[in-house]
């Protein structure tokens, strides 16, 4: 009786063992897999929100990375469009863009994510538009980069950015120089 219940007891522990470790790999795979999505996201949404701003084109596409809620308050993307932005004076044709995520963090059983991104865009070229040649410098404005706090939510098995907010402006530096200006937001 003694080896009987030895052997029950070592069989149960072996189980309980394996079935944790199970939980675990499981937890992290599906962990990773998220974390991937959103860092997908992440890149190419931001970007794509960069060069809507810019040209003022394919707006249709910031649908796949954004919520509708961010999109319709985003104040940088309604001025693109209703002619308050520094860029609408200018023909942009190629930007430099880089985008840091410092930190990112999703439970494979939430539906939401934060992360903290830094967003830089090192050069912009292009040229002004014929009918303000006279009116607008000919040196492209410079982006005002950012530190940036996101919360993406899980829309339909998608992520998409809902809500972003600066915490830091980064000034990006002459071509002289190779130092950026990191300002936080009081």
């Amino acid at each position: 009786m003694v080896y009987l219940r030895r052997f029950i007891w070592f069989i149960a522990f072996r189980l309980v063992l394996i079935c944790l470790l199970a939980g675990m790999l499981v937890c992290g795979f599906f962990m990773c897999l998220n974390i991937a999505n959103i860092y997908t996201i992440l890149d190419e949404g931001m970007e794509k929100r960069v060069e809507v701003i810019l040209t003022r084109e394919d707006a249709q596409e910031l649908n796949k990375c954004f919520h509708y809620e961010f999109l319709s308050n985003d104040a940088a993307i309604a001025g693109a469009f209703n002619g308050t932005s520094v860029y609408g004076d200018y023909t942009i044709t190629g930007f430099d863009y880089n985008l840091t995520i410092e930190r990112l963090w999703a439970w494979p059983w939430d539906n939401y994510a934060t992360c903290t991104v830094v967003e830089e865009v090192k050069s912009i070229s292009g040229k002004v538009i014929s009918n303000r040649a006279g009116e607008v410098s000919a040196t492209i404005p410079k982006w005002q980069g950012g530190r940036y706090d996101i919360t993406l939510v899980k829309d339909n098995g998608a992520w998409k950015i809902r809500g972003m907010q600066q915490t830091a402006i980064i000034m990006e530096p002459d071509e002289n120089s190779d130092d950026a200006i990191d300002q936080p937001i009081l």
